[in-house]
């Protein structure tokens, strides 16, 4: 199915974000996320991936430009908006005082659900998030990657087809992020649509459908990983040892090549028998996409 064929969840036209310091922190943004996709966002510190999200999710107004979110504004229709959308933010905040239970079902309630709904669909979480062991634990008492899982609860309350997860994992151990990989695997294979910010590439390769990469606030590249490995005209990379002295049988050289073929000649050519090869890592396209700024 190509891209005019699938039903687009979030449209974005031409968003520009200017804070009144004079910052633009986006930059003229044309954002299509497909219902049913895992779109990752990427970019260096200071790209504009916060801002993004936030007017996404009506916390932010745009200076211009347009957002819809399943053809409703959201800033016209906010109330609206927010029973579609499941949110993680970047920075948040649980009451510290109630135990994980009484946390699902109180925010359940705010989020319109009636009393046996939230009931039922906290029933529902808690085993879902592995949670079951801390339903009567008070928030204060949980650990970070613990307190993460009942944020992803929260999000899924209500069943929103939409989630925006501002850097879920920050934080977390490889563990616990792993943990959260697998949550999001699954609401994809319940048809949600997820948009979610990561410093982390491999996190991003993992999960994602598509991945979009920011910088400078302006939309720098959209599509599948395959995509963006196209979008650089060297993808493999040859590692060898130098020939001749002592020193230079020491040094590693290392030859990158547009694609297998070119390394194949390359060996041939240097006659090499020891060496190894591998394909560029996203993190290796995404540094050479951006220029190398992290």
């Amino acid at each position: 199915m190509n891209d005019r064929q699938k039903k687009t969840a979030i449209s974005i036209r031409g968003l520009i974000k200017r804070y009144p310091d004079g910052t633009v922190a986006n930059r003229g943004i044309d954002l299509d996320v497909f219902e049913g996709e895992v779109l990752s966002i990427l970019g260096p510190n200071g790209a504009g991936k916060t801002t993004l999200v936030r007017q996404i999710t009506t916390e932010l107004n745009p200076t211009s430009g347009s957002i819809k979110i399943k053809d409703v504004d959201p800033f016209l229709e906010p109330l609206k908006v927010k029973q579609l959308m499941g949110v993680i933010p970047q920075e948040g905040a649980l009451f510290s005082h109630l135990t994980v239970q009484e946390h699902l079902y109180f925010f359940g309630r705010l989020k319109g659900l009636a009393k046996g709904s939230a009931g039922a669909q906290v029933e529902r979480l808690i085993p879902l998030l592995s949670l079951e062991e801390y339903r009567r634990k008070k928030i204060k008492n949980l650990s970070g990657g613990t307190q993460k899982r009942v944020f992803i609860a929260l999000a899924l309350l209500g069943d929103s087809p939409i989630l925006v997860l501002d850097e879920p994992t920050a934080g977390l151990d490889p563990a616990a992020r792993r943990d959260v990989w697998d949550i999001i695997n699954t609401v994809k294979k319940w048809g949600r649509t997820v948009i979610l910010t990561t410093h982390y590439l491999e996190e991003a390769e993992f999960l994602s459908d598509r991945i979009g990469i920011l910088q400078g606030g302006e939309l720098k590249r959209l599509g599948t990983l395959e995509e963006l490995y196209r979008s650089v005209p060297k993808t493999y990379r040859l590692v060898y040892s130098g020939a001749g002295s002592e020193s230079a049988r020491n040094e590693k050289i290392v030859c990158d090549a547009a694609d297998f073929a070119a390394v194949r000649k390359i060996i041939e050519e240097r006659h090499l028998a020891e060496y190894s090869v591998r394909r560029l890592s996203l993190e290796d396209v995404y540094l050479e996409l951006i220029g190398g700024e992290r």
